[in-house]
């Protein structure tokens, strides 16, 4: 189990990066839109699986303090996964998503609006 939670931690990694840098864009401006920004979410998700399946692997070798740590660690990282699918601050989004946001809602915003005079 901890292994393949490493494999498929690895994988979401690199379709996480893959989104932050802009070479995965096909899900960012999807219709009908399902998540707001899964794409990124999907990162931190990665980075979890990763740190609970080395956690798994190393059971009781590691101290009891660092595996507290790295579990509230591996729940953020989930939650903040959780959150990307209805809402992600602006912050955590790179600019090439900021700056496609900004002129869909521009050119909806103007598709009904009289021509200015």
């Amino acid at each position: 189990m901890s292994i393949a939670a490493i494999l498929m931690g690895v994988f979401l990694i690199g379709a996480g990066v893959a989104a932050y840098l802009g070479r995965w864009r096909r899900w960012a401006f999807a219709r009908p839109v399902f998540s707001y920004a899964i794409g990124f979410g999907v990162l931190y998700m990665g980075v979890g699986m990763v740190i609970f399946g080395v956690l798994t692997m190393v059971g009781d070798a590691v101290p009891l303090g660092v595996e507290r740590v790295a579990a509230v660690v591996v729940f953020a990282l989930i939650a903040i996964m959780l959150l990307s699918l209805f809402w992600f601050p602006s912050f955590l989004t790179p600019r090439w998503f900021r700056t496609e946001r900004t002129a869909q809602r521009g050119a909806r915003g103007t598709k009904g609006a009289p021509p200015s005079a």
